[in-house]
């Protein structure tokens, strides 16, 4: 699902003449009238700066409809603000804020929604002395703008380009998809960086607590395209080698951190420093790929460690590094695979790739998960299809609150991604227990590719 958004106001503020701008041409009907959008359009859009989307105009939204074409339009209009990624909410500025207005402010800001404020019809001078009054709705970007002239509209597109996530899919991205190589001091860390890189571009030493600050290098991989011709006609007619394109290179921003210890086994000021740079690392970071020493076996320190990268909202791939030197005892293997299961209960389903940095058994694999971590990471999940799944799930479990109560959940949406986080609309805002969260979680994995995906549940009171 390309990134949504979508248009949303009242009856004839002009939603349809800002798709149009948008678009760059006459895509939809625009109108005196009110009315003349009833159904969702969707067009596939692209920023100023050549970066696509898909932009939805709605009908207005009439919280009032009771039947007929407007009751259908308004409901029409709400299906698609539940899936946007990005609303743009449009309001005339000639009439100014109207009641109606501010209770579409409460439905829009319950959901959580990106929200740009649009004060259309600035050309009126009327709309640009009262563009002021948007502020009052609480929302951070209020844009001036004419739908009618153009005024303001780049300034808009500057704010979607802003908003559009870094792109995750591994065919498209140009951008490199940061990953941050965390874990106890002396796993391998920067050894598994010059393992990938194919060099020694990271101080690596037995000595633990080498590394001190993070270090940032960039990786290239260049991916075998079976389907492309395997050489290029040059000018004189004979062939060469075929030139690598975008597609066949892909790119990552390794992040090498220092190792971290256990809160009482860190004195030194400058370790201390070191330790938190490695966290606020994974803060950046889209990937977490958490290393540890398979010889030595799981400490609850690489539990800990995970925890953090869960916390940051990282993807999570785990690594055993040293995996050369317990291989030849299948027990052992198994017990350490068995292990990870059991101590990585919150990343139960996180990727577990047993490597060697000295053998380079496995390291080419690394990367590649990444990619797949990194498209599953960005996962979206359409309303319709959460709504029913938790349905179900509540018919088999019910909903309790960390208080241990009983709760009725009426509704929910996937109010953000890069992680994914669920909207929960109840009786009262109070938050899961956490066997019932967990019980949740596992749902939705059974239906979404999310493992290794960390996975946040916000709960609202429904109005």
């Amino acid at each position: 699902m390309a990134f949504r958004v979508v248009l949303v106001g009242r009856p004839n503020v002009g939603k349809s003449a800002v798709f149009n701008r948008l678009y760059g041409r006459r895509r939809a009907l625009v109108h005196d009238k009110p009315g003349m959008t009833r159904d969702a359009l969707e067009v596939a859009a692209v920023t100023g700066s050549g970066r696509p989307y898909t932009l939805v105009d709605t009908g207005g939204l009439d919280l009032d409809a009771a039947g007929g074409f407007a009751q259908w339009t308004s409901e029409r209009a709400l299906h698609s603000v539940a899936d946007a990624d990005l609303l743009l909410f449009v309001l005339d500025g000639i009439v100014g804020l109207l009641p109606e207005d501010k209770r579409l402010t409460a439905k829009l800001r319950a959901l959580g929604k990106p929200t740009v404020v649009v004060w259309n019809k600035v050309d009126a001078k009327a709309a640009e002395q009262g563009i002021s009054d948007a502020h009052a709705l609480g929302f951070d970007r209020i844009i001036g703008l004419s739908a009618l002239h153009g005024t303001g509209v780049d300034d808009l597109e500057d704010l979607i380009d802003a908003a559009l996530p870094p792109d995750l899919d591994a065919d498209t991205r140009t951008a490199p998809l940061p990953i941050a190589i965390v874990g106890r001091p002396n796993v391998g860390k920067s050894s598994l960086v010059n393992a990938l890189l194919g060099g020694d571009r990271v101080m690596v030493s037995e000595v633990a607590g080498t590394t001190r600050d993070p270090i940032d290098v960039v990786v290239e991989r260049r991916v075998h395209q079976p389907s492309a011709p395997s050489a290029d006609v040059q000018p004189d007619g004979s062939e060469g080698p075929r030139a690598a394109t975008p597609a066949d290179v892909r790119r990552y921003l390794l992040v090498d951190t220092a190792g971290i210890r256990r809160k009482g086994k860190t004195h030194d000021a400058a370790e201390i420093l070191s330790v938190l740079a490695a966290k606020k690392s994974l803060e950046r970071a889209r990937i977490a790929v958490i290393v540890f020493d398979a010889f030595e076996g799981i400490t609850s320190q690489d539990a800990t460690i995970t925890g953090y990268a869960e916390e940051a909202g990282c993807g999570i791939l785990l690594v055993a590094n040293k995996w050369d030197l317990i291989e030849k005892d299948r027990e052992r293997c198994n017990r350490l695979k068995a292990e990870v299961q059991e101590r990585f209960v919150f990343a139960r389903r996180a990727p577990f790739l047993p490597l060697s940095t000295v053998t380079r058994r496995s390291v080419s694999k690394l990367l590649p998960e990444a990619d797949a971590l990194a498209q599953r990471y960005a996962t979206k999940m359409s309303t319709g299809e959460l709504n029913r799944l938790l349905q179900k799930s509540f018919e088999r479990q019910s909903p309790r609150g960390r208080n241990g109560r009983d709760m009725k959940i009426r509704y929910a949406v996937q109010s953000g991604s890069e992680p994914p986080v669920i909207r929960l609309f109840a009786d009262r805002a109070e938050q899961l227990h956490f066997s019932f969260e967990r019980y949740l979680q596992n749902r939705l994995r059974e239906k979404w590719p999310l493992d290794g995906v960390p996975l946040r549940f916000v709960v609202r009171k429904s109005e």
